[in-house]
C-alpha cells in the first residue's frame, strides 16, 4: 500500500523526536496544524507549510509530498550505546535544572545526531516548556551549533563547584549582555544575563516520555 502525506509526515515526526502539537510549535504554525494533517482535516497543505515542517524535520519538501529523494533513514537499535542521557532535578536558579555530572544511561545515537560525533540528551523536568516538551521526554542537543534566533536551546550556568544548572527555552534574539528567551507556560518572555548564562546550545529534536 502507497504512503500517504500523513503516513510520511507521522514517520518523519516520530523519527524526530517530537508530537503534534510541538512539531507545529517548532515550525511556527498553529497549535493543530500538523493534527489536522495527520488527521485528514487538510489533505492538501500549503507549500510554505510543507516547508517549514520540512525544515524542522530534515527531510525534504518532496519527501512529505510525494515519497520522492531523501526518505529519513530508518530508525535502528542495532548501533553502538554511545549517546550520553543526563538527569535532571528541578530547583536550580531561577527553575533551573540541576543536571548530573554522569550519564545516568547511554542509548543508540538518535538520527538528527548521527552524524555528529558529540551531542547528548536531558531529561526535562517541570512544566515552563509544555507543550514543547512535557515532564520525562529527553531533549537532543547539538553542542556545537552555533545559537540561533528562532531556536529551541539549552542554556547553561555553572556553579562555584562547577555543578551545571540548565534551562530549556525558546532563543528569541540577543543583545551584547542578555539572552531574550521565551517560555511557553505561562507564557513569558524575559532576559537571561549572558555573564550568568554563558552557554547555549541547540536542541535538535526530543524523546518522547510517553
Amino acid at each position: 500500500m502507497s504512503q500517504t502525506l500523513s503516513d510520511r509526515l507521522e514517520r518523519a515526526m516520530r523519527d524526530a523526536g517530537y508530537n503534534p502539537r510541538s512539531l507545529s510549535l517548532a515550525a511556527s504554525l498553529g497549535m493543530t496544524a500538523v493534527r489536522d494533517i495527520l488527521e485528514h482535516r487538510i489533505a492538501s497543505p500549503r507549500y510554505t507549510t510543507l516547508q517549514a515542517l520540512a525544515k524542522v524535520l530534515g527531510v525534504s519538501v518532496a519527501y512529505l509530498a510525494s515519497g520522492a529523494s531523501d526518505t529519513p533513514a530508518e530508525a535502528s537499535d542495532t548501533g553502538p550505546r554511545d549517546f550520553p542521557i543526563y538527569g535532571a532535578a528541578q530547583g536550580g536558579p531561577s527553575g533551573a535544572m540541576a543536571m548530573s555530572s554522569d550519564p545516568i544511561q547511554r542509548i543508540s545515537r538518535p538520527d538528527p545526531l548521527l552524524t555528529v560525533g558529540s551531542g547528548y540528551g536531558v531529561f526535562v523536568v517541570g512544566e515552563s516548556m509544555i507543550p514543547a516538551y512535557e515532564q520525562g521526554d529527553i531533549a537532543l542537543v547539538h553542542p556545537k551549533l552555533p545559537a540561533r534566533r528562532g531556536a529551541d536551546v539549552i542554556l547553561m550556568r555553572r556553579e562555584p563547584d562547577g555543578t551545571p544548572h540548565v534551562l530549556i527555552k525558546h532563543l528569541i534574539g540577543w543583545t551584547d549582555t542578555d539572552w531574550r528567551v521565551r517560555q511557553y507556560n505561562p507564557p513569558l518572555e524575559y532576559d537571561l544575563p549572558k555573564s550568568e548564562w554563558t552557554e547555549v546550545e541547540t536542541i535538535v529534536g526530543r524523546y518522547n516520555a510517553r
